[in-house]
């Protein structure tokens, strides 16, 4: 009799087999084409590659692998290979104006350069530059021809490995997949050691149009010379007159010129240097205003464009500030600081307000609760705010510290965490609150998608308690502590001649959401009223 085996080959890729990772296209990346140019030994900033990134979905770039098509390498003519995004005006200025992400590594067994470690956020699109910088001595000429290779993930992990080419974002979305993004146009590495470079000279801290609202300036820049030798005659012109930079750092190309006594109204300010072969550079002219302003909370307007944000760290809410002084009239080159609650990310690209007083930055969180934003510039709070962060299935209408109840009697506080917390007993409940007009009802399935979280204890400062089995009264502290009053006249100094009345017993299984602390012994142990005001809700009892 024969057999007959069947074999049936199943294949559960959804269940047994790594999920594929997301990808997209070359369509996502356009390649600006930086231009054709001969770059010579010892200089810096020297551009192979312009492109902007678009991903599919606000995305966090984590890793970038290139690769050079041309013959020049790392170990002759590329000292340094940077990344940028770009900064100031469009296009690429490099120091002290673009902002610098990191350099390069080259690996030699895959010829080719890599940069990981990245967690820049692209919310829609940026535009990012690939430099280099090269050796003192060039010993032969190389070209460059830089390439994004098509998506190469070895491992199919989705995380760059060395040896990946690609682009690498934090999704998983990675690319791009169909075909590789060439620079159309090379760029040549000479090996002539001439210098014709001027210095590069930058200020940092201050722009063109910029209102200034003090009587002194610390300006700040960088300065360096392409060519490698030292920065000589190095002056900052301010209303024609010329004045020595004499506070300049050549192992990290700073410099600082004190600014005093600024007299209000227009300056044109510029840079001029020569560098030890007698190249010279003069920078164009910026013009600032100098105006003292005080900042006016009640002229001032912060815009928030929602309140509430899911917790995936993608979703933002964008708050606006405009300051104003006194006078009504914008605050412009004022800097704002934001206190948050733990978990709230906030995003400030420039966080220096403009001419038309006006500040913006983004908050986004991974955890849940309603977080508090405190606006300030200096001293001064402009205005505290108060973000919500939920889960992405969160029930409308309902908020965190909101009551809730279903088709049953029981009601239950929706807390930070996004749990349910029992009251256990009608005391308990009452000791919060006075009744139950803020209750707010839901369906059976929205409830039962709302997880326990644990028992609500009694408000601190309210009521004394005690358990049947023991005849200790306890006063309650924040986070459900209680703390043994020794005496009755203790009790009475503390609580009033009618102390005994504000005695709760609570049963035995209930006691154990309680902890015990430090005995009270004497009045100046313990506060009802203070610690009764510190529980503003039971989010806050709670630590939540």
């Amino acid at each position: 009799m024969k057999k007959i085996i069947f074999t049936f080959l199943i294949l559960l890729c959804a269940s047994f087999c790594a999920a594929p990772a997301l990808a997209y296209n070359t369509s996502a990346v356009t390649n600006m084409q930086a231009p054709y140019a001969v770059f010579y030994p010892r200089t810096f900033d020297n551009l192979i590659m312009d492109f902007t990134l678009t991903p599919t979905r606000a995305d966090t770039l984590k890793a970038l692998s290139i690769r050079n098509l041309g013959t020049a390498d790392n170990y002759y003519q590329i000292k340094y290979m940077a990344l940028w995004e770009d900064a100031g005006p469009s296009g690429f200025q490099g120091m002290g104006i673009d902002k610098e992400l990191g350099n390069f590594n080259y690996t030699s067994t895959y010829q080719s350069w890599y940069l990981d470690g990245l967690s820049l956020l692209i919310s829609t699109s940026k535009r990012f530059f690939v430099s280099i910088e090269t050796f003192f001595n060039v010993s032969k000429q190389g070209t460059i021809i830089m390439q994004i290779p098509q998506l190469l993930d070895n491992n199919d992990n989705g995380i760059f490995d060395i040896g990946d080419y690609g682009i690498f974002m934090s999704s998983l979305d990675n690319g791009p997949i169909d075909a590789s993004v060439d620079n159309s146009n090379s760029q040549v590495i000479n090996t002539s050691p001439t210098d014709s470079f001027g210095p590069k000279l930058v200020i940092t801290n201050l722009f063109d149009g910029q209102v200034l609202n003090s009587n002194s300036l610390m300006i700040e820049g960088l300065a360096r010379d392409p060519g490698d030798t030292y920065i000589r005659d190095f002056n900052i012109i301010i209303d024609g007159e010329s004045f020595p930079v004499q506070e300049l750092d050549t192992s990290y190309h700073t410099w600082r010129y004190d600014w005093q006594n600024i007299s209000d109204g227009s300056h044109i300010i510029s840079l001029q240097a020569h560098d030890g072969w007698g190249n010279y550079t003069e920078t164009g002219a910026i013009t600032v205003r100098a105006s003292q302003q005080t900042i006016s909370v009640t002229n001032s307007l912060v815009a928030i464009d929602k309140t509430s944000i899911i917790n995936d760290g993608l979703d933002k809410a964008t708050v606006v500030v405009t300051l104003k002084d006194m006078d009504n009239q914008p605050t412009a080159n004022r800097q704002i600081t934001v206190e948050t609650s733990t978990g709230v990310i906030i995003s400030i690209p420039n966080n220096n307000s403009g001419t038309d007083g006006k500040v913006s930055f983004e908050a986004r969180s991974t955890s849940l609760g309603v977080k508090t934003l405190v606006i300030k510039s200096g001293t001064t709070t402009i205005k505290n705010l108060s973000l919500t962060v939920t889960s992405p299935g969160a029930i409308p209408g309902i908020l965190y510290g909101d009551l809730i109840k279903a088709s049953g009697p029981a009601v239950y506080y929706y807390a930070n965490d996004g749990k349910r917390y029992v009251f256990p007993t009608l005391k308990t409940y009452l000791s919060w609150y006075n009744d139950f007009s803020t209750v707010k009802t839901i369906t059976d399935s929205q409830l039962s998608s709302i997880s326990i979280g644990g028992n609500v204890t009694y408000k601190p400062g309210v009521k004394l308690i005690k358990i049947t089995t023991d005849p200790k009264v306890y006063a309650i502290d924040a986070h459900g502590v209680l703390r043994w009053l020794k005496t009755e006249a203790l009790a009475k100094a503390l609580y009033g001649d009618n102390w005994s009345n504000k005695i709760d017993d609570i049963p035995d299984p209930f006691f154990v959401n309680y902890q015990m602390g430090n005995d009270i012994s004497g009045t100046g142990d313990y506060s009802p009223l203070t610690v009764a005001e510190a529980a503003s809700s039971i989010n806050v009892d709670k630590g939540l």
